[in-house]
């Protein structure tokens, strides 16, 4: 039986003992080497063979300090044996492409696995995802999944609605969805989302739904198996606030006892009982229609390290990889803790083949409530809603007691994109954030 809990943050408290951690399908510059490392553990990585992974699968770098690095040739028995020969404890997915794997071999292993084994897909697959949630009598938005144009053209005449929105169907792609008011759009809108999918997954298949309107936010979970079933913690719950251009300019970290953050906390761990989810974290990306209520746009399991998540994690005292490590102490903390601060991630972007003003950096980092100004993101870390951008984009997280403080820095940044944009030196205008 699910059940929701408040959020938490305590300063984040490692299991006691050193334990190996086999990282599953790791990209070049993850950072899961180095945060297992922090923790006092060893961590294998287990990657891709070249007959087994997606095109745009980029391998571990020589440099990083991974203790082991083990080639998945498609042999489950033989990689599974290798693991058991260097004494896993733990096994963690470090990329999308790696989720799948991660919960065959941590079934193999004998612990504890995102969920349910055979049904990955439900975490993986937007599509998969609403079709489970419309059967179950939850709200999702209706969906179409397919690789045929031809056949998404016909459901869109077979299924009329204001607008449509174009995405890869696989979780963790950053290929961008791509809202559609015709069947015009949609055809030319096709092709690149399509090739992107495939580059990165190894799958074509597309999703075409309707668009749900009203606010959007992700709620972050842990989960964990108790005696009577899987029991779900809500950790965070983020709101987004769009630019006028309809691009996602910031998210807020709610403190969440109003009667929305509950209805929102409900709806996600019926949700996840619906998606299999058995143990350790997932993000739900939800919009709330008023007339609706909450409706699940997407729910993947957590595996990007950006340096801004970083930063929020540490605010916050919840990093998924800690619930990974513990999932029992992980939800135990996650139910009884609050936030001390209010924490927003505001976002900027700048054209391809240009740097940054010389003093935009300096002068984000010198905010009073900057935590972490980001320009380091790589693709391998973006969400599947963070569209193709022309250059490099830039995240400022910004924490606080005061809110209104946050909200003086928010003025002060928009001020400074102005002033850079002006200038010519760099258009730091509004941009998405990847989000689940």
């Amino acid at each position: 039986m699910a059940t929701a809990h408040a959020a938490s943050a305590a300063p984040a408290l490692y299991p006691a003992a050193p334990a190996t951690v086999a990282v599953i399908a790791p990209q070049a510059g993850s950072g899961y080497a180095d945060a297992l490392a922090r923790r006092g553990h060893d961590a294998v990585a287990v990657t891709l063979g070249s007959g087994t992974r997606p095109p745009a699968y980029h391998s571990v770098a020589d440099d990083e300090a991974y203790t082991d690095v083990i080639e998945y040739d498609g042999d489950l028995r033989r990689t599974v044996k290798k693991l058991r020969t260097v004494g896993v404890e733990a096994v963690v997915a470090a990329s999308p492409a790696g989720v799948e794997l991660a919960e065959r071999i941590a079934w193999q292993l004998r612990l504890p696995g995102t969920g349910i084994p055979g049904s990955a897909q439900l975490r993986t697959d937007r599509g998969a995802q609403a079709s489970a949630l419309s059967q179950a009598g939850i709200a999702a938005p209706r969906t179409l999944r397919t690789t045929s144009l031809a056949e998404a053209l016909a459901w869109a005449d077979c299924h009329q609605a204001s607008a449509y929105q174009l995405s890869s169907a696989a979780v963790g792609v950053p290929a961008g969805q791509v809202n559609c008011h015709t069947e015009q759009q949609i055809t030319a809108a096709w092709p690149q989302i399509q090739e992107t999918a495939y580059r990165h997954t190894g799958d074509a298949s597309l999703v075409l739904r309707e668009l749900v309107e009203g606010r959007q936010y992700v709620v972050d979970s842990v989960t964990q198996l108790g005696p009577h079933g899987p029991q779900h913690a809500v950790t965070g719950i983020w709101a987004h606030l769009h630019a006028p251009t309809g691009l996602l300019d910031r998210t807020d970290l709610l403190h969440r006892h109003d009667l929305l953050a509950r209805r929102l906390s409900l709806y996600v761990c019926h949700a996840l009982d619906t998606l299999g989810v058995t143990s350790g974290p997932l993000s739900c990306h939800v919009a709330f229609e008023p007339e609706r209520g909450p409706v699940l746009l997407s729910a993947s399991v957590a595996t990007q390290r950006s340096r801004a998540d970083e930063a929020v994690w540490k605010i916050t005292g919840r990093d998924p990889l800690d619930a990974h490590l513990d999932v029992a102490f992980f939800a135990c903390r996650s139910s009884r803790d609050t936030t001390p601060c209010r924490v927003a991630r505001i976002y900027a972007n700048a054209p391809q083949g240009e740097g940054p003003w010389p003093g935009l950096l300096r002068d984000l980092a010198a905010l009073p409530t900057a935590a972490c100004v980001a320009a380091d993101q790589h693709s391998y870390l973006s969400r599947d809603a963070f569209p193709p951008l022309d250059g490099k984009a830039y995240e400022i997280v910004l924490a606080h007691a005061d809110s209104e403080a946050i909200e003086t820095d928010y003025g002060r940044i928009r001020a400074l994109m102005e002033i850079s944009t002006a200038t010519g030196t760099t258009d730091c205008s509004s941009t998405a954030v990847p989000f689940i």
